[in-house]
C-alpha cells in the first residue's frame, strides 16, 4: 500500500519560537516588563501588566 503523504502543517522553527514568546494581553507586542513604583507595566503600551505585591504578605524579621 501507498502511504498518503503528510499535509499537515507545521510551523516553521522561527514561528515555533515565537510562538513560544509570552506577549501582552493587551497590545500584543513581545512582554518587555519595566518596573515602575513596585508593579510591573509593558513597555510597548504602559498596561499594568504585574500589579504591586499582587497580594503577598509582608514579613518582617
Amino acid at each position: 500500500m501507498d502511504k498518503a503523504p503528510d499535509t499537515t502543517m507545521k510551523p516553521a522553527p522561527a514561528q515555533q519560537a515565537s510562538a513560544d514568546i509570552e506577549r501582552c494581553l493587551f497590545c500584543g507586542m513581545p512582554e518587555q516588563l519595566v518596573w515602575v513604583h513596585g508593579h510591573g507595566q509593558c513597555a510597548h503600551c504602559g498596561v499594568n501588566a504585574m500589579p504591586c505585591c499582587d497580594g503577598a504578605a509582608c514579613e518582617i524579621d
